[in-house]
């Protein structure tokens, strides 16, 4: 997830296209609704815990044979921003409000009044961050919104992957359920990796390094590309096989505790799902004035949505893949996650059928709706209908509740 390939999205989304049925010159844009990811921010307390310990370590034991840029090295940021939104990402969002108000142009008013708009985020500082940057450039009376701010475990509709017991339970907090990233550490590919990276800080081969240490030089290397574009300190210790494969142990983290690899953490995300489509069913019977609702959460929020729609391979990742199969995968999180990723649904009405349509756009781009026969705009009923279980059936409370306990029987 640290890598941003949205460029494949389009390829990965329009294959499936047909130019046919309702044209958007035939449509007037009524609403906008979109979930979207942070930007880019700076890495955890966890993951610069794992950076600080291993940089600790190899200065310790090592010093003299490491890299020259390595020897003296500190990290570039500490504890005090982890997590935070960087001033990149302040930039990705404000950039993207303004290509999102140049798309939708006038149809959606520039200036915001809070009978029109909703913006929501979540309790973490970057998602708010990422909001008012979005709104500095898509109104033009940023100073006027209002936020809505979810308090952390109280956030029904970003961050229902908090709230809901049964995935905590069976898959965030299990360690059987990432067990084929557990296997792919212990992989000749792995194995490879850690030699490489051995060979790169010219280590010898007794070197006690872990995986955990491999995947924290991985991620001192995103973050010093994504934070600062540096590439000639901890990126240089990697090749492009090295990238491959560790970008492949994230995407095999993110299969399994937010993508297609259980049920429950897509199907979650219909509570979510339900309240899109409830303000679009409100606009049209008059009982809304929103025309733009605008929420800002994190790939857990944006991978599980995607998902539950048809976006992104369902095709079981294993850690017993060869680089060929793993280079030629399906599920990429650096096309479907990426920080500011996005999904953006927009309800128009047919200026001459008088009929509502939909339209679902993938970072940006215009994705034809699985289910929907190709069609880039997807009228209403049909959508209910492709959408229904979700909407009619589904019950986050029930789907989300931890199985009772059969009570023993006394003899």
């Amino acid at each position: 997830m640290y890598w941003d390939q949205r460029g494949a999205t389009s390829e990965l989304l329009l294959s499936n296209a047909r130019v046919t049925g309702v044209q958007a010159s035939d449509l007037e844009l009524l609403q906008i609704q979109q979930v979207s990811r942070h930007g880019s921010r700076f890495p955890t307390d966890n993951t610069m815990r794992e950076i600080a310990e291993l940089v600790y370590r190899l200065q310790a034991n090592y010093s003299s044979v490491l890299p020259q840029w390595l020897q003296e090295y500190s990290l570039p940021y500490n504890l005090t921003v982890a997590g935070v939104l960087s001033s990149t990402g302040v930039d990705e969002l404000a950039a993207y409000g303004k290509r999102t108000r140049t798309s939708v142009g006038s149809a959606i008013p520039t200036a915001y009044n809070e009978k029109q708009f909703v913006l929501a985020h979540t309790f973490k500082a970057r998602t708010g961050d990422s909001a008012r940057a979005f709104a500095s450039t898509f109104f033009d009376n940023p100073n006027d919104v209002r936020y809505v701010e979810y308090p952390k475990g109280k956030d029904p509709f970003i961050r229902f992957y908090d709230i809901c017991d049964r995935y905590l339970s069976e898959v965030k907090h299990n360690p059987n359920a990432s067990a084929e990233l557990k296997a792919y550490g212990q992989s000749s590919q792995m194995n490879a990796s850690l030699a490489h990276l051995k060979t790169q800080l010219n280590l010898p081969d007794s070197a006690d390094l872990s995986v955990v240490d491999v995947r924290a030089a991985f991620a001192a290397c995103a973050f010093d590309i994504m934070v600062y574009g540096v590439t000639n300190q901890w990126c240089s210790l990697m090749d492009q096989a090295f990238l491959n494969r560790l970008d492949y142990a994230e995407d095999l983290e993110a299969f399994y505790e937010q993508g297609a690899g259980y049920k429950i953490n897509y199907e979650m995300a219909a509570v979510l799902l339900q309240d899109i489509y409830s303000f679009m069913k409100k606009f049209t019977t008059g009982e809304t004035t929103v025309v733009g609702n605008l929420r800002f959460g994190h790939a857990e929020t944006t991978l599980p949505l995607m998902t539950l729609l048809g976006y992104g391979d369902r095709t079981k990742l294993l850690a017993s893949w060869s680089d060929d199969q793993i280079n030629s995968r399906g599920f990429r999180t650096s096309a479907l996650s990426p920080t500011a990723s996005n999904i953006d649904f927009r309800l128009y009405r047919g200026k001459t059928d008088q009929k509502f349509y939909v339209s679902v756009w993938i970072q940006e781009v215009e994705a034809p709706l699985p289910g929907c026969d190709g069609a880039m705009y997807c009228e209403l009923s049909k959508v209910e209908e492709l959408w229904s279980y979700y909407l009619n059936n589904y019950n986050f409370k029930t789907d989300c509740a931890l199985p009772k306990r059969k009570k023993q029987q006394h003899p």
